[in-house]
């Protein structure tokens, strides 16, 4: 049942992505000069976005890059932004980026395994519920109250 659920709410998933989103996925080969790389090569940076090129441009207008982890500066970009990023980055020579589109892959994880009850041990004590009166004392046997709850009517 909980597999058929999984499978239908990612058939609707994929009805409902874009066509382009199906197809490919945002990559990038190369290296992007942060300090002379024009907007469209800053924002084929994965996790770069228009307001994000916008606040880099600016922030290099008033003082250069020095180094690469300067980028920890620009609001919404952390330590592990910068640290995934690297590799695509540079702060001095030409910018050499281009996108690689590769296909996203939409294949589900293997189905758990079927669930199966616990097994007791051969000769195990199976405890039975001792039906309750009031706030949790036992109910007697014959009907009658015992001294303890005399007070008690029984149910």
């Amino acid at each position: 049942m909980r597999s058929l659920a999984l499978l239908l709410s990612a058939a609707a998933t994929i009805a409902l992505a874009p066509r382009d989103a199906l197809a490919e996925s945002k990559d990038l080969d190369g290296v992007v000069n942060l300090n002379t790389a024009p907007p469209q090569m800053l924002e084929l940076l994965p996790g770069i976005g228009p307001s994000k090129v916008h606040s880099i441009l600016w922030y290099r207008q008033r003082h250069p890059f020095r180094t690469v982890d300067e980028l920890v500066r620009i609001k919404g970009i952390g330590r592990k932004m910068v640290r995934r990023l690297r590799v695509h980055l540079a702060i001095s020579g030409p910018t050499t980026a281009r996108a690689v589109r590769r296909p996203i892959s939409f294949d589900l994880p293997p189905p758990p395994p079927p669930a199966t009850p616990p097994r007791k041990p051969a000769g195990a004590i199976v405890r039975v519920p001792v039906p309750t009166i009031g706030r949790g004392r036992p109910a007697t046997t014959s009907g009658r109250l015992s001294r303890a709850n005399h007070c008690t009517r029984p149910p």
